[in-house]
């Protein structure tokens, strides 16, 4: 088997929480008094719609919040909305591999991640994610989303990588099986100790 000289790391759900998922979503808009679920189900449609052109850099969070939040409410600070938006962002369990992967300095490490423009500057900055990474492959600079195969390849060709000496982390399926169909070693994050045993099964060294 090649030696692995580059990993490609998921964010969300692996060393961070998610950004804007569901789950975020739906907490921010709770806070702000946003409850009834006939609104909520319109926001949802609203997002649904957008989600692609946010999330692959062709419109700015601005924009996006025009065409949801602030297309049904304008009862407060677009800034304060904001602000909760980034609050949400917190370090995981699998935020300790990677930093013992980057202190070996044995391997190149890149993001490969779905994420709008603003959520991910603002992650790499809050938690230092230059320390970590050489490279953000992120939706919003590439254009394009995973599991679309095309993500995975700008990837492979910008680092001009041989796709059997790579490894791409991610906790969905998905993706995972996309990498896979490209020819990189993948593995569905579960928890810090099974990627750890996952990595070493292809001689990854911590």
């Amino acid at each position: 088997m090649a030696a692995i000289t580059t990993l490609f790391w998921d964010l969300g759900g692996v060393v961070l929480t998610n950004a804007w998922d569901r789950e975020q979503r739906v907490k921010v808009l709770n806070e702000f008094g946003i409850t009834d679920q006939a609104v909520l189900n319109e926001f949802g449609d609203r997002h649904r719609e957008v989600a692609a052109l946010f999330e692959t850099g062709q419109c700015s969070l601005d924009e996006y919040l025009d065409m949801t939040v602030f297309g049904l409410t304008n009862g407060f600070a677009k800034e304060t909305f904001i602000q909760k938006m980034f609050e949400q962002s917190q370090a995981i369990e699998g935020m300790s591999v990677l930093q013992s992967i980057a202190a070996s300095g044995k391997y190149f490490l890149a993001t490969l991640n779905n994420e709008s423009r603003e959520l991910n500057e603002h992650r790499i900055k809050q938690f230092k994610l230059d320390n970590y990474f050489n490279a953000f492959f992120s939706s919003c600079y590439l254009n394009r989303m995973k599991p679309d195969p095309d993500i995975y390849r700008t990837a492979l060709s910008i680092t001009q990588s041989d796709p059997v000496e790579c490894v791409f982390i991610d906790d969905r399926s998905q993706n995972v099986q996309a990498a896979n169909r490209v020819g990189i070693h993948a593995i569905q994050y579960q928890n810090p100790g099974q990627l750890t045993q996952a990595l070493a099964s292809l001689g990854v060294k911590l």
